[in-house]
């Protein structure tokens, strides 16, 4: 009955699919192989679509006699004459052929049709500003169809493929030799036809499946210049359930600045680039598009105040449709290595406003993508007022040895511009899905699907929804669990125990045998046995434990520590967590790697604490620490050599009368204006765009617990990261504190300062490159530190520094302690390079850096730097 059921629906679906009128096949060379990107569009008409990396399109036409134009830089373009009809999809396959006058030719343009170019995108210069100021606000309908599409060759069998491919190459280049074959006969076409289909068909068969498949149905607001609101009617990941995570060998250090605000990420899927409203929308009526999730640098657009100092516009021809007359402009970027764009642009006569454009970004400039392409279509939806009622966006990902080819396909409907639209709408929450969003079923996407889908994407949408169930069954579950938590001797020592039981809601995780060995320990190798346990409850509460337990072979002490906390109000973060005690602690948890192992930053601490986090309102959030601390020195404790050895006079343990503390701590950061998206009873934070600020204030409280000391810290700060257009990015980060009471104030609780690492550049927005190993202070303080990246804002247009991709930054910071008479300031330029290894950016940086301060004169130090990008909140470390 089942069965049945699923033939019956599947059997609609397709039926359903092919109710427009479709076109669609593959476009090849006269080798056989694909062709990519090749503009397959309505003759006389500016809709069209690109092929895919695999040479394939699809196009929906209303029923009729069309001619279809295919055309490829370098190959000649071909006309096809189709009948398209309501109840079937038309394969059409067309094979281009080289254009002969265009080889080794160098270009020649008329000069009329370069200046008929000029002339017309001036016009449209002109009115740039016009048409961009005519839209206040608008309210449109949206479907979007992202498609996530993985392919690659099995090393294997790309090694037998390739071998197969010179054999048959040195094959006929021998039969060549010795006059078998004549290169112009029928036999030899015949032959080489023969052999390349063979080498496509394997090739296709040695590609993986479908990756993901996301759809969505939302209303889409937009108030100028850039407030965007998404509510979500329906939405649907068909992404693969069957994939589970793992763990990987870590060694636990708590080292860095303290942090009580949940980090924010733009994506939940780092190759969906586009996702939302604001990276949806090329408006090329702006002079620049910032999309950092393509390039680091804003994409300067065909119609901007400075578009024939980038660009050049050839007049290819004009034609007549619906009884207006459109120009085709091509685009091309006069700088390769710049943040430009190529393509075509199709421009109405006498309105000149942009009716489609087919561009792509330059490769050199982008970061995820090796191509990107966007196509867009639009509409005159009212009197002088043009929208884009179709996007395209075609980008590939290479990653290894396989290629991401991704295309999302937005279609925006029913359009309300210039309307009345509450002013409740455009708050800090950017997107909204509705509580019922995500239980449609297919009937519902069968009515409001807008899209064609390919044949692959139906099967696929149909396997897994019939899946699904089975997907959520204990029996499924069950098995998934069984999987991950199989032991085996990579889990014992690389990758840690985990054990899950999804029908519960919880897990246990034991770690590897790699993360238990402590070779840097105080007193030497010490074994520890750590890992952590966690309950979801049905309630969306969170239960979290951590722990970890050690023992010192050289002073047979045995130290360890266990946290346990209850999220229980995930919307606000409310988190309650109490962590107790005996360890050996860091006196500066943010001290450079050549003091962090050394005994001189380690005290032993017997502690109890209740720490109380949560929002307490958006974008504030709040965390307050009460904490019962024994400290002793480990002056006693028998050292190891080897640490002797390598710190030196550094590995001096700190000498202190031991004391006990009871203190209370109050951290505040606010992000005004935080923007953020509600999902399934959660809250995800996308970040802000204005700085972020910072209070600390800490308490030392006499008497409590017998608590000894007596002192009173504030602390007060910002930070933030400004994109100054296409000259770059700047962070800043300003910091002020001072001890307002210090009636009994101890070594330990002085404000500590990273300290500097030779030949390391460290995070220039949170420490100083030439300060010294380990610096403290008492007393009032100010730290200024300032970085600026100019990401090819400088050398782009140069030949030679373009094609090296190599991009130049400056900085510097300064610290006062004036109490002290203490002064430090620093300056630093570098020149920087970004490189990709899979899925991890890199900034690799070298730098020379100059100082002065009271104790030490100015002198040039050479450092090397690593900053990460983060591919979730799409931003850099530094």
């Amino acid at each position: 009955m089942m069965r049945a059921l699923f033939i019956f629906i599947f059997c609609s679906i397709n039926l359903l699919a092919v109710k427009a009128g479709v076109v669609k096949g593959v476009v090849k060379d006269t080798t056989g192989q694909p062709l990519p990107y090749v503009v397959v569009h309505l003759k006389s008409s500016a809709y069209g679509v690109n092929t895919n990396l695999g040479g394939a399109y699809l196009l929906e036409l209303k029923p009729g006699t069309h001619t279809l134009v295919y055309s490829y830089i370098g190959y000649l373009p071909q006309e096809k004459t189709v009948t398209v009809t309501e109840d079937k999809q038309l394969v059409v396959n067309v094979t281009l052929k080289v254009n002969p006058k265009l080889i080794a030719e160098v270009e020649v343009v008329a000069k009329g049709d370069r200046d008929k170019g000029r002339e017309i995108m001036k016009k449209v210069i002109d009115k740039r500003d016009d048409y961009y100021s005519r839209v206040e606000n608008y309210k449109c309908r949206t479907y979007q169809k992202s498609s996530l599409e993985k392919l690659r060759l099995e090393k294997t069998a790309a090694d037998s493929l390739k071998a197969a491919e010179q054999a048959r190459k040195d094959s006929l280049e021998a039969a060549i030799k010795e006059n078998d074959i004549d290169t112009t006969s029928k036999k030899y076409k015949k032959q080489k036809k023969k052999a390349d289909e063979e080498k496509a068909s394997m090739e296709s068969a040695l590609r993986d499946k479908q990756l993901n498949l996301i759809e969505s149905v939302s209303d889409l607001y937009f108030k100028r210049p850039n407030k965007y609101k998404e509510v979500v009617f329906a939405y649907h990941d068909y992404a693969d359930n069957k994939q589970f995570d793992g763990r990987g060998a870590s060694a636990t250090v708590e080292y860095g600045e303290h942090e009580i605000a949940p980090v924010y990420y733009s994506a939940s899927n780092p190759y969906l680039l586009i996702s939302d409203g604001a990276s949806m929308d090329f408006n090329f009526y702006k002079n620049q598009l910032d999309v950092p999730a393509l390039c680091s640098r804003p994409l300067l657009t065909p119609a901007s105040g400075s578009a024939f100092l980038n660009y050049k516009f050839d007049f290819l021809y004009s034609f007549v449709e619906n009884g207006k007359t459109i120009h085709k402009i091509n685009v091309n970027p006069l700088f390769t290595s710049d943040a430009l764009f190529s393509g075509s642009l199709f421009i109405e006569d006498s309105t000149w406003a942009i009716v489609s454009v087919n561009l792509n970004i330059n490769r050199t400039v982008l970061m995820y993508c090796y191509e990107f392409r966007v196509i867009q279509d639009y509409k005159e939806v009212t009197p002088g007022i043009y929208m884009p009622v179709r996007r395209e966006f075609l980008y590939t990902i290479k990653e290894g040895k396989q290629d991401i080819i991704c295309n999302t396909r937005i279609d925006h409907s029913d359009y309300v511009v210039n309307g009345d639209i509450p002013k409740t709408v455009f708050n800090d929450e950017i997107k909204r899905y509705e509580v019922d969003a995500f239980d449609k079923d297919s009937a519902y996407w069968l009515t409001n699907r807008t899209i064609e889908l390919e044949d692959k994407e139906i099967k696929y949408i149909s396997e897994v929804d019939s899946l699904a169930a089975y997907y959520d069954s204990p029996e499924y579950h069950h098995k998934t669990d069984s999987i991950y938590n199989h032991i085996d001797v990579w889990s014992f020592l690389l990758n840690g125990v985990p054990h899950r039981n999804r029908e519960k809601g919880w897990d246990f995780y034991i770690d590897p045998l790699i993360s238990q060995m402590v070779f840097y320990g105080v007193g030497g190798y010490r074994h520890r046995l750590g890992g952590s346990f966690n309950q979801e409850f049905k309630n969306n509460f969170l239960l979290e434990t951590q722990g970890n337990i050690d023992y010192g072979f050289l002073n047979k002490d045995v130290r360890g520590k266990v946290g346990v906390g209850l999220t229980y109000y995930p919307l606000k973060f409310v988190r309650t967590f109490v962590r107790f005690g005996d360890y050996y602690d860091m006196v500066n948890n943010f001290s450079s790697l050549s003091t962090l192992f050394s005994r001189s930053n380690y005290v032993r601490a017997r502690e109890i604490s209740v720490a109380q986090r949560m929002e307490i309102i958006n974008g504030l959030f709040g965390e307050l620490i009460l904490e019962h601390v024994d400290q002793s020195p480990i002056t006693g404790l028998k050292l190891e050599q080897w640490s002797q050895q390598l710190f030196g006079d550094l590995n001096q343990p700190m000498d202190f009368q031991r004391y006990i503390k009871s203190e209370i701590r109050l951290e505040l950061k606010y992000r005004f204006k935080q923007k953020y998206i509600i999902k399934k009873n959660k809250k995800i934070i996308v970040g802000t765009k204005f700085p972020e600020v910072r209070f600390f204030y800490r308490k030392g409280i006499p008497n409590l617990f017998d608590s000894e000391i007596n002192f009173d810290y504030i602390e007060a700060g910002s930070l933030d990261e400004m994109k100054l257009g296409r000259w770059g990015t700047s962070n800043w980060n300003v910091l002020f504190g001072a001890f307002v009471n210090k009636k009994n104030l101890r070594l330990l609780e002085h404000k500590y300062f990273r300290g500097s690492d030779s030949f390391i550049f460290s995070d220039p927005v949170r420490s100083f490159q030439l300060l010294g190993p380990t610096v403290s202070t008492a007393n009032s303080f100010m730290r200024l530190n300032y970085i600026h990246h100019f990401e090819g804002a400088f050398g782009s247009k140069v030949p030679f520094i373009s094609k090296l991709k190599i991009t130049s930054a400056v900085g510097g910071g300064t610290l006062m302690v004036p109490d002290a008479n203490f002064y430090h300031q620093e300056l630093f330029v570098g020149l920087e390079r970004v490189v990709r290894i899979r899925k991890q950016l890199f900034r690799l940086g070298v730098f020379a850096v100059t100082a002065d301060n009271n104790l030490s004169k100015a002198a040039i130090t050479y450092k090397f730097g690593v900053s990460f990008y983060n591919s979730f909140t799409r931003s850099w470390s530094y």
